[in-house]
């Protein structure tokens, strides 16, 4: 009888906490619907900073960390249980998943052996090579750079410590790659005037809007894919592993996961954010929105400073955060509405959205300057580029044209120094360049000039072309001297009205992407030899998805730093 006595208390007393806490959940849910609906200002429409952070509220989920240990540790096993010898290797092809052409293969040599890897291109140059580090008699040998839907052929070689060399050639077969990459043709390929890095590891990534990224070697050939869609963000890290955003479940329609990834698709972090903010046309209501918008960069104390959507009923795109590495905890707001003049976004007609929010700033890019503790920030719908004390906020400087610029900014102007200089406007994807070769008071700056005036700017040469431009920034004199530009030869078939990028990627040359030619029909990829102008590597792509345009064109690294693969698991 007491025994039964018990159980029945056991399960009441289990009964009332799930409702207790279903009971909590639901308050704290009417709670916070209520804090975003009756939104807490710092002054008129400038939201507090508790608020914003309210908005936000990232947070960490483990969940595809979890699945990619769980395939790491099956490797583990797989290569501590496999036979001796070269020949009883076992080879996997997409070993975790998001990335079809990606391989790994686990082999046992008697001796302590290093390892060279081939992936076998179809001339020399789009052969790739990576050696590895150390001497080991159990390998893990990650493999990056297969070609789409044939069977590749892999060579590694192992070298003794005492000079003996043996090889063993392994084939892996892939799928098709997806029908929304689209069409790449190439229109010009000069390989040996190319920034191909070491052992032509390095392709042209196109980096999407909201679809499919992927690499391209120096043939136009796919040698990378994710199977999993990404918007805007695609960054290296200091520790040589990925940044994207991209979607927490396949089926949403927002982009609201933060992942740092790598290559082969293992995921270490993954920030979710839940993006539900008010409408301006009824407060009372919340819908899911895209938070983080165009770029994510790395501050030096490795902390994530992103570009986002605040969770305001009125604007968009005008808020900075930043998140801590390890728990994504909002560390800092920037709102740029605390920076720039009230006429700018309480005046602003230059465009339009449906949802009826003003998107008076547009923020595209950020880059920040290590020497002087300052971040670079531009704004496509205010057509200017500027700078501010990280730390303060306080503006150093602005690169834009003088028109509807309050009298109290205008001492922050960049006065220009070339003969007819041509303001930028809508530009996109500043970065700092050479920075190790210029001392004091002057910076270089990149960026990719739309030469579209939205709000200030335009002149008989707007929306003509679009351009890579380089410019020289004296800080202490307040001058700006255009230094290179390339585009204008082009004309009107490279003119983009939105997107695109120019990055300086090494031997004096630089990659634009001209990500929205032809109005949404096409992006082209042109790598330009900055010295004589001339175009050594050009693609078109064609037949993509309408949206999924090519935001940015990236030259980058399949093995960043070098590194090998590891059968590691993630903590």
């Amino acid at each position: 009888m007491t025994k039964k006595f018990w159980r029945i208390a056991g399960a009441v007393v289990v009964v009332l906490l799930i409702a207790g806490g279903a009971t909590a959940y639901h308050e704290r849910h009417l709670i916070r619907r209520y804090l975003l609906v009756h939104q807490s200002y710092a002054k008129k429409d400038v939201l507090r900073t508790g608020q914003i952070k309210l908005n936000l509220r990232p947070a960490l989920s483990i969940k595809n960390t979890t699945a990619t240990n769980k395939l790491t540790t099956s490797y583990q096993k797989a290569l501590k249980a496999l036979p001796t010898g070269k020949s009883h290797a076992k080879v996997v092809v997409n070993p975790y998943k998001t990335s079809p052409l990606s391989g790994l293969i686990l082999v046992k040599t008697a001796q302590p052996t290093q390892v060279k890897l081939t992936v076998h291109g179809d001339r020399p140059a789009t052969t790739i090579h990576q050696t590895l580090k150390g001497y080991q008699t159990r390998h893990s040998v990650g493999v990056l750079g297969l070609y789409a839907n044939r069977t590749n052929r892999v060579t590694l070689r192992f070298t003794t410590k005492a000079g003996t060399v043996t090889r063993q050639t392994y084939r892996l077969t892939t799928g098709k790659a997806p029908h929304g990459i689209g069409t790449n043709t190439l229109k010009t390929s000069k390989p040996k005037q190319m920034v191909l890095g070491n052992g032509h590891t390095k392709l042209t990534f196109a980096v999407s809007s909201q679809g499919y990224t992927y690499g391209l070697d120096a043939r136009r050939k796919i040698r990378w894919y994710g199977s999993q869609k990404i918007s805007h963000v695609f960054k290296e890290l200091a520790n040589h592993h990925l940044l994207i955003l991209t979607k927490i479940d396949a089926n949403q329609h927002k982009y609201n996961a933060l992942r740092e990834t790598d290559f082969y698709g293992r995921v270490y972090r993954q920030y979710n954010f839940s993006g539900l903010f008010p409408s301006r046309q009824d407060p009372q209501k919340l819908a899911t929105n895209t938070v983080i918008h165009h770029d994510a960069i790395e501050l030096p104390n490795h902390n994530l400073l992103l570009t986002v959507d605040d969770g305001s009923k009125k604007f968009v795109e005008d808020t900075m955060i930043e998140i801590d590495r390890q728990t994504g905890k909002i560390q800092k707001v920037i709102d740029l509405k605390r920076i720039l003049p009230k006429s700018a976004y309480q005046q602003y007609t230059g465009t339009h959205r449906p949802d009826g929010k003003i998107d008076w700033f547009h923020q595209n890019s950020m880059t920040y300057d290590k020497k002087r503790d300052e971040l670079v920030v531009s704004g496509r719908n205010q057509d200017m580029v500027f700078a501010i004390n990280y730390k303060t906020t306080k503006l150093k400087w602005i690169l834009a044209a003088p028109e509807k610029l309050p009298k109290r900014y205008q001492q922050y102007l960049l006065k220009p120094t070339t003969k007819h200089y041509r303001y930028n406007g809508g530009q996109h994807a500043v970065t700092l360049i050479h920075q190790n070769q210029h001392q004091g008071d002057s910076v270089e700056l990149e960026f990719y000039d739309n030469n579209v005036p939205v709000t200030r700017g335009k002149t008989a040469q707007s929306k003509k072309w679009s351009a890579g431009e380089i410019v020289t920034i004296n800080q202490l004199k307040r001058t700006v001297t255009k230094t290179w530009e390339f585009g204008q030869q082009l004309g009107q078939r490279n003119f983009t009205n939105i997107v695109g990028s120019s990055y300086a990627v090494g031997k004096g040359n630089t990659l634009i992407g001209f990500g929205y030619a032809d109005w949404d029909k096409r992006s082209e990829f042109v790598e330009v030899n900055r010295k004589t102008n001339r175009v050594v590597f050009d693609v078109d792509r064609t037949h993509f998805a309408h949206g999924d345009w090519i935001y940015r064109a990236q030259r980058m690294s399949l093995y960043p730093g070098n590194q090998a693969f590891t059968l590691q698991t993630i903590k």
